[in-house]
């Protein structure tokens, strides 16, 4: 038998079983038999843990050696690879965005130092660090999240 840590990270979040129940758009029945141990489709659970911010194997104290504790423990493995590949390419796009800009900077203050309008290309110049860094995080907070949850759905709302 699974023994389910559902109730407590449920109540962790100061959450109800409907609130659950509608974060992952399960039925309130469903949440029920989840916390009381009941059998349940791997699909279900990783609606629960999703919504609860935690892998799929966080759900429960311990997991039994069936055949349902294995496919807990494979969807909890594959969530561990999706996690680690998720971050390499996290780092990887963000550095070069992050590089892209350094050299568009650079390129622009190139420009500008050959230019005859160097004091107001030199206010638009610093202003452009400025935008730049919000609309890096604008980026990365709307395209590359969006763009990751889709590359790597087990890893979606995960920390």
């Amino acid at each position: 038998m699974n023994k389910t840590l559902i109730p407590e990270l449920r109540k962790k979040h100061g959450w109800t079983q409907e609130h659950l129940a509608s974060k992952c758009g399960l039925s309130v029945r469903t949440i029920q038999r989840l916390e009381k141990g009941d059998d349940a489709s791997l699909e279900s659970l990783r609606l629960v843990a999703q919504a609860l911010n935690v892998k799929v194997g966080d759900l429960f104290e311990s997991v039994s050696d069936t055949q349902k504790g294995r496919d807990i423990m494979e969807i909890n493995s594959n969530q561990n690879n999706q996690i680690r590949k998720r971050k390499d390419e996290f780092d990887l796009i963000n550095k070069t965005i992050r590089m892209t800009f350094i050299l568009l900077m650079i390129i622009f203050a190139c420009i500008m130092s050959r230019s005859q309008y160097v004091s107001i290309l030199g206010m638009i110049w610093a202003f452009s660090w400025i935008i730049g860094f919000y609309i890096l995080r604008l980026i990365k907070i709307y395209w590359l999240e969006s763009y990751l949850d889709k590359k790597y759905p087990l890893t979606k709302n995960l920390n």
